[in-house]
């Protein structure tokens, strides 16, 4: 059984050899390079050797094609500049979007130029990383991120004007993510065209930890189920999961009502809890990426098997809970794909 294999017998709760494993790692790979983040920003081969010197290296079961981040090459694709850091992603400088007219502007300008408009340098890169990587991995599961609505209007307005919109301008928040929803699916079809296996939609601003599981309900929930029918329409192949940071537990009811194959699940809930509310999703996660920067090989061991104990079986990929920290030990990724071949289902 290979890879790919593993992991879509694992997302359809069908028989595996052993229990999959995929770190969520992308711009941290830079640092086995002996590289900066920066130094890997616009720079199609360092992006592929880092992400394929980290898959041979730890012999896990997929990579995730990416590195800047999807919002912010989206954001950037639509105008927004960008701030860069040698161990962090970049991150938008200032908020684009200040009112509705801004965001008119902006779009206006986009799609007079035609929706090709994210054939910009930055986006340009992501795809042909995902055409490299999986030409180059056929049997190794290929993931891309894609921007959930509802977050990335809070990449453009800023996320604390987001989270005041929630209650001041519930409408203006509707308006903007019914705006920014075409560019965001075309730049799903084109992740799917380029060889994505599976896209995962990241709407981190709809975590419990920030907002009400109603104001879920009312703003982030429709959008996602929106994108999910409407990149499956495209292609009846792909899989698609979503990540949401922080405390998901109020909303995974919601979530396994929604045509996703996966939930990327992060460490703030047990995976126990998380299984008996999610009965027929795979989870992944949920390894703190804290712990995997700062504990000792022989703790991380045992949070591995206690992930793998609790989780009994099938419908799960072993995975972190969020995004790999730059600095991240090599040797602790390692561990993670032999505590998978170790542990006996």
């Amino acid at each position: 059984m290979n890879s790919l294999e593993r992991i879509i017998n694992a997302i359809n709760f069908e028989e595996i050899d052993r229990i999959p494993v995929i770190p969520q790692l992308t711009y941290a790979a830079a640092k086995w390079m002996n590289k900066t983040v920066t130094d890997g920003s616009d720079n199609l081969n360092l992006q592929y050797e880092s992400l394929a010197h980290a898959y041979r290296e730890c012999h896990y079961d997929g990579i995730y094609a990416g590195w800047e981040g999807s919002f912010n090459l989206l954001a950037n694709a639509m105008g927004a500049e960008l701030k860069y850091s040698d161990e962090n992603p970049p991150s938008v400088a200032v908020p684009p979007v200040k009112n509705q007219e801004d965001l008119e502007l902006i779009i206006e300008k986009n799609r007079n130029s035609g929706i090709n408009f994210v054939k910009t340098e930055g986006i340009e890169i992501n795809i042909e990383l995902i055409k490299k990587l999986k030409s180059n991995f056929k049997d190794v599961a290929i993931l891309s991120y894609l921007p959930g609505p509802f977050t990335y209007v809070g990449v453009i307005t800023g996320v604390t004007q987001l989270m005041l919109n929630v209650i001041r301008k519930p409408d203006f928040i509707k308006t903007a993510m019914d705006l920014v929803y075409d560019f965001i699916l075309h730049f799903g079809k084109l992740k799917i065209d380029a060889g994505a296996d599976f896209i995962t939609i990241a709407d981190p601003s709809s975590s419990s930890t920030m907002i009400s599981p109603k104001n879920f309900k009312e703003f982030g929930y429709p959008m996602v189920k929106k994108l999910i029918t409407d990149l499956k329409k495209h292609s009846k192949e792909i899989m698609i999961g979503i990540h949401i940071c922080g405390n998901t537990k109020p909303i995974l009811d919601l979530l396994e009502n929604l045509d996703i194959e996966f939930f990327e699940l992060d460490s703030l809930v047990p995976i126990a809890d998380a299984r008996n509310i999610l009965k027929n999703t795979c989870i992944v996660g949920n390894i703190a990426p804290a712990d995997l920067t700062q504990k000792s090989s022989s703790e991380l061991k045992e949070i591995y098997n206690e992930c793998l104990r609790n989780i009994n079986g099938k419908g799960y990929i072993l995975s972190s809970g969020c995004e790999i920290a730059y600095g991240t030990p090599i040797e602790n990724l390692k561990e993670m794909a032999i505590a998978s071949k170790n542990y006996h289902i």
